[in-house]
């Protein structure tokens, strides 16, 4: 099969605490494996109905898993593949919370090779996804701006009619937060919480203590990552005014 060269929408996700995970107990690891692979294929081939279009939007996007990381790309590089990326990855996302796995990942558009008899991907849009996400410390997906231009001028809201893309101090490992296009998670999946507002650094991180120990034994490099993502939480679950 001739690679294909051109532009395209790609997404790198990896787990948080794997490596370290595998080492400790590599049986749980493998079940949390095991979990993410079957939040994938939940949600990577749902269709997506573009209101504005009338249209639904099915087999865009492709997917692997290898180790702990989950690579997507679109089959094409229009508006409508934009979106069945962005969307698609986001369910993924939180369907892997609700497994208690805590990803984080990066969005990204430009030229990705792919050989899927070989199972062979590389290009510098896979490059510059993995930079958004291993640069970030919190559970999140953030977006490069070409990206998220193109996906806004559809534009995406959530139910609750909040946008779906929006900018956030993304807080970085080595440097001040930068301000970037993120998905709004916590407004498209909203529906899915019924826990304590506002959310709490305790009650978001217990379910994975069994992974990675208890809260206040955490590394503080490593509990700022949950830190920041409840910050996020509830400053977007209370734009719907739960307050």
């Amino acid at each position: 099969m001739t690679p294909h060269r051109d532009n395209r929408f790609v997404a790198h996700f990896d787990m948080l605490g794997m490596s370290a995970l595998t080492k400790r107990d590599p049986d749980l690891a493998w079940e949390k494996l095991s979990a993410l692979s079957r939040a994938r294929d939940e949600r990577m081939h749902l269709g997506i109905e573009r209101l504005d279009a009338r249209e639904l939007i099915t087999d865009q996007v492709r997917s692997f898993i290898f180790s702990d990381t989950l690579v997507a790309f679109s089959k094409g590089n229009t508006q409508n593949d934009a979106m069945a990326l962005l969307l698609l990855t986001t369910e993924v996302f939180t369907r892997a919370l609700h497994y208690y796995i805590p990803l984080r990942g990066g969005v990204a558009h430009g030229r990705f090779n792919f050989n899927l008899d070989l199972n062979l991907f590389s290009g510098p849009a896979l490059v510059d996804a993995y930079a958004l996400g291993e640069s970030s410390q919190w559970l999140g997906v953030v977006i490069d701006d070409y990206t998220a231009e193109i996906a806004k001028s559809i534009p995406l809201h959530s139910a609750t009619g909040k946008e779906t893309i929006v900018r956030w101090s993304v807080p970085m490992r080595a440097e001040p937060p930068v301000s970037r296009y993120v998905m709004n998670w916590v407004q498209t999946h909203r529906h899915n919480y019924c826990g304590p507002i506002p959310l709490t650094v305790e009650v978001f991180y217990s379910p994975l203590a069994t992974l990675f120990g208890p809260l206040e034994s955490l590394d503080p490099a490593i509990r700022s990552k949950y830190e920041n993502t409840v910050e996020f939480f509830n400053a977007h679950y209370n734009l719907a005014g739960a307050l």
